[in-house]
């Protein structure tokens, strides 16, 4: 699967203390999704910093939808 996503302004507790990064994205073939991601692992210490940097610089408001409550069906 491929998919395009967009960091938001909005932090969750998705349990157990973990705080997740809200994501809105939509898939290859046009499907609308919502991520909550705990980590991101960049492979290099320079690449680090760049992707800090940009992850800093832009953030969406997320949009109604995303901030309903989290459908159990899709939890992995």
């Amino acid at each position: 699967m491929k998919a395009s996503i967009t960091s938001t302004d909005s932090i969750v507790n998705i349990g157990g203390g973990i705080s997740a990064r809200v994501w809105e994205g939509v898939s290859e073939k046009g499907v609308p999704f919502v991520a909550y991601i705990a980590v991101v692992q960049v492979k290099r210490a320079a690449a680090n910093e760049e992707f800090e940097r940009e992850l800093n610089e832009f953030h969406k408001d997320p949009d109604a939808a995303t901030l309903r409550a989290i459908d159990l069906r899709m939890i992995l």
